[in-house]
């Protein structure tokens, strides 16, 4: 039988993952058990305020007190709840309750300094804040709340202003993330009455102002942000184009949504890959859920991904649809055994069988859906399915690889044909397909993937005010941690940079492992993807990493930071520390690559990008221009590029800044989704100016 307490790890558990009606379940449980359970009423009375229910909230925190009316975490919770509602006299008592029994609490300090900072009284928070920092001197919530005191009272030094001012617009952007607007707005406001000529904050604050639906507000300072920036009036110009267009379609999606211009379109993901939406983590995934959350302003959208069962969910006005694919799996184990499926330019993965039944049940449910167009990422062996139980629909073969170019060139001439559409992220990969089936060149168009702009441009200019002032060089990677992607090449160039530059630090981030020998190197031509080969026999490639981990790291002192370090997989929300943190990015791909995110996330971050000069990358990379590119597994040319960089610091702020423009004008998802939007328009017969 489970234990009271046993239950409120559960709700604690729920309770912290967001799964609110789940921890309201097991809290009710604890209460049926034992009303006056303290830690359970104050659960609930979270879990109220969370959702708005203020009323319910204060009688849960009022039950507490009636039981333990010395209760510190009643009457602080009491405090919050009161001062969210404005009732800010009594917020102060509740706060003052509670130092009463316990004066050195820190967040009551500054919950208190703040309250009295929005009744005006500014002395006396800054006599708050100044308790907190005593107990904490190294908070930086804190800090920048006493600062924004002294500011007001004319105490702050104006040589501080921007440090302080950049502080607060980097809480600011906290806040919205934890999807707190009102203090996302305090912040950005504070922001600009230290650094008026701060455009990012203004820029931000006009985000911040459109979500709440303030658009004349938000227009103003999307205005600001464009006086002060001349010399970024272009990024900021198109920046703020793409939202303002985007809260135009929304508003009208209502008005479209009878309107015989309006498109069904479905998206099928990789069967293989088990993307979770809204939060997927593959990069396939995270294209398709920016691309559809743009896209169903104008559509109507479904996107099917494989799963454990079936599942329909609906998020922000898209039908995502989870297809079981256990069958599947169970068919390729048999397959793997027969032989005729281990050849080079036949593998089980072109095959028509693989993962054939995830297929029929999509082309079944597409033909009760009645789409428009279809849209298939990388399995052409999908579209005979799809023709054959909907003659009618459109459909859209989206190649993020080179596998129309590699594989057996009979099988894809006939899925081929049934095609309407194929896209590829570059030049590039169209080129090759256009060249290897010119009877289906007209069909072929290059859109570059997107990048989510405004994850990524915050990092480029509050950086400027916070820029890490002692020797220290850094260098990042972002990406899968393998020899296909040139990362042993990267470490030895990194051992002759140190060797020039000792205190140079070089972070890799994403997952480590080879890509599967028959998805890339077995299909590969290039003699220099072929020499990759080495690194695929047993565990060859981590028995590599952890010698140079060791051989690189082992040099350092104790406390010393490590010259070398592996941060893992990094959810896509947290990557822009990294870029912001960083000098220079490099991505020394020995394959040829389809597009190059990371390369195009480190150009929207305003950070100096050196590359290979393969594949698609000079499509990004202008070389001289915004970023450099050296040649394919030159150790000694890459290790050149960095130093080149490192010893002048005005090439490398004006490639970041070529760049950062250069990305934003041409690789944002808005621009992708108009550009697609515009495909299937034009394949479907639609007039393109409807959008």
């Amino acid at each position: 039988m489970v234990t009271v307490s046993e239950t409120l790890q559960l709700a604690v558990q729920h309770h912290r993952a967001n799964r609110l009606p789940q921890a309201k379940q097991f809290y009710d449980k604890i209460l049926k058990i034992q009303p006056k359970h303290p830690e359970a009423l104050h659960g609930l009375g979270m879990l109220a305020q969370q959702v708005g229910q203020y009323e319910n909230a204060e009688k849960f925190f009022n039950a507490i007190l009636y039981v333990q009316p010395n209760s510190v975490k009643a009457w602080f919770s009491l405090g919050n709840l009161r001062q969210v509602q404005g009732q800010l006299p009594e917020a102060v008592e509740a706060y003052h309750r509670v130092l009463a029994m316990q004066p050195k609490l820190v967040a009551v300090h500054n919950n208190l300094g703040y309250t009295l900072q929005q009744q005006g009284l500014w002395e006396e928070a800054l006599a708050c804040y100044q308790k907190a920092l005593e107990v904490k001197p190294d908070s930086i919530e804190i800090s920048v709340n006493w600062a924004n005191a002294l500011h007001v009272l004319g105490k702050l030094p104006p040589e501080k202003q921007p440090y302080y001012a950049a502080l607060n617009h980097d809480l600011g952007l906290s806040q919205k993330k934890a999807g707190d607007l009102k203090n996302a707005i305090t912040y950005y406001r504070q922001a600009i009455a230290l650094q008026p000529d701060l455009a990012l904050a203004h820029y931000n604050l006009g985000l911040a102002l459109q979500e709440q639906g303030k658009l004349e507000e938000a227009i103003d300072s999307y205005q600001q942000a464009l006086e002060l920036n001349s010399s970024d009036a272009e990024v900021y110009n198109k920046l703020i184009h793409n939202k303002l267009s985007q809260l135009y379609r929304q508003q009208n999606k209502l008005k479209k949504a009878d309107s015989p211009d309006r498109l069904k379109i479905a998206f099928i993901g990789q069967p293989m890959v088990m993307t979770s939406y809204p939060k997927p983590a593959d990069s396939i995934g995270i294209l398709t859920y920016e691309l559809v959350s743009l896209l169903s302003s104008d559509c109507e959208v479904i996107v099917y991904t494989p799963g454990e069962s079936f599942k329909e969910v609906s998020h922000q006005g898209v039908d995502y649809r989870y297809i079981p694919i256990s069958q599947d799996k169970l068919l390729l184990k048999y397959l793997e055994k027969f032989p005729g499926f281990d050849q080079t330019k036949r593998p089980i993965f072109g095959s028509n069988l693989y993962y054939l039944g995830y297929i029929l049940r999509i082309a079944n449910d597409l033909r009760k859906q009645q789409c428009d167009v279809v849209h298939i990422h990388n399995f052409s062996q999908f579209i005979p399915v799809i023709r054959a139980f909907n003659p009618g629909i459109k459909i859209v073969l989206h190649m993020h690889c080179e596998w129309l170019s590699q594989l057996d060139k009979k099988s894809l001439e006939g899925r081929l044909s049934k095609v309407d559409l194929v896209i590829g992220p570059s030049q590039y990969i169209t080129k090759a397909i256009s060249q290897r089936f010119p009877q289906f060149a007209q069909r072929c168009q290059a859109i570059a993937n997107g990048v989510n702009v405004e994850r990524f441009i915050n990092s480029s200019l509050l950086g400027q005010n916070l820029t890490n002032k002692n020797n220290v060089k850094r260098l990042l990677f972002v990406g899968r941690v393998c020899p296909e992607k040139g990362v042993h090449v990267l470490l030895e160039a990194f051992q002759k940079v140190v060797a020039q530059y000792p205190e140079t630090q070089l972070t890799l981030v994403g997952p480590l492992g080879v890509i599967p020998y028959e998805y890339l190197v077995a299909l590969s031509d290039d003699p220099k993807v072929a020499d990759l080969v080495s690194f695929h026999r047993d565990d060859t490639w981590i028995s590599y990493l952890k010698k140079q981990l060791s051989q690189l790291n082992g040099q350092a002192g104790d406390n010393v930071p490590k010259p070398l370090s592996l941060a893992g997989l990094v959810p896509p929300s947290n990557l822009a520390k990294y870029y912001q943190q960083t000098d220079i990015f490099i991505f020394p791909s020995i394959c040829h690559e389809a597009f190059g995110m990371p390369i195009a996330e480190a150009m929207v971050a305003g950070v100096p990008v050196i590359a290979t000069h393969g594949g698609a990358f000079p499509e990004l990379v202008e070389d001289g221009k915004t970023g450099k590119l050296v040649e394919r597994s030159d150790a000694d040319a890459l290790a050149e590029a960095i130093i080149q960089l490192f010893s002048d610091e005005e090439l490398r702020k004006s490639l970041g800044q070529a760049g950062r423009k250069r990305a934003v004008e041409f690789f944002s998802f808005e621009k992708v989704a108009d550009d697609l939007l515009s495909q299937y328009k034009n394949i479907c017969g639609k007039s393109v100016h409807g959008s």
